[in-house]
């Protein structure tokens, strides 16, 4: 199978478990690998058949800003649902590194793998 992938997709959201996390915006830095065919689209060079990675960055960005989440673990599974059933994705890994959390580290995060 072939990959399809988006890396450094930065998202502005309100997300964490603290008091102070649910009054401000953070930044999210999502890393997306996507199984998908490309035979077709290779052949026809018609992006009908491709999977549009616009499509799935702007996916990205109105999910995350459209919920609020507490734990990142909990954001990545309905994401990863919320894209493969609606770009027919057959299998997907999500990485989101969340940098503003812990100060000594350059970030920390949480990646899963679905399909």
């Amino acid at each position: 199978m072939d990959k399809v992938f988006i890396r450094g997709l930065e998202v502005e959201t309100v997300i964490g478990v603290f008091d102070w996390e649910k009054q401000v915006c953070q930044p999210l830095i999502f890393d997306l690998e996507m199984d998908w065919d490309i035979t077709r689209a290779a052949a026809t060079d018609d992006l009908a058949y491709a999977l549009n990675y616009a499509a799935v960055s702007d996916r990205v960005i109105a999910f995350v800003q459209a919920n609020q989440f507490d734990l990142l673990e909990r954001l990545l599974v309905q994401l990863a649902e919320t894209l493969r059933a609606e770009f027919s994705i057959p299998k997907i890994k999500i990485r989101v590194e969340k940098p503003a959390v812990a100060p000594q580290a350059m970030a920390v995060g949480l990646e899963i793998t679905r399909g």
